[in-house]
């Protein structure tokens, strides 16, 4: 999907929202997936995929990792450490 694609969605009665075929192709959308709608300003909004959004999220705190090496495990091996003292 190019920036420049545009798609009319219209609200039902219920508040669904009906995502046309080719929307979903474009944005990888299977049955099931979960999106996340957010408010950019009054009248715009962004939906993007679960998956995207953690993505964005990890990219965010990757210049806080050490390559090769988990702070989870680091942080449970820390423990076992002080529990055994």
């Amino acid at each position: 999907m190019t920036a420049t694609e545009a798609f009319t969605l219209e609200v039902k009665e219920n508040g669904r929202v009906f995502l046309p075929v080719a929307f979903r192709q474009s944005m990888g959308i299977h049955s099931g997936d979960r999106l996340i709608a957010r408010v950019a300003e009054k009248g715009k909004a962004e939906l993007v995929t679960a998956e995207h959004a953690i993505a964005s999220a990890r990219g965010m705190f990757a210049h806080l990792t050490v390559d090769g090496e988990s702070l989870a495990e680091e942080l449970i091996a820390e423990r076992r450490r002080e529990a055994a003292e």
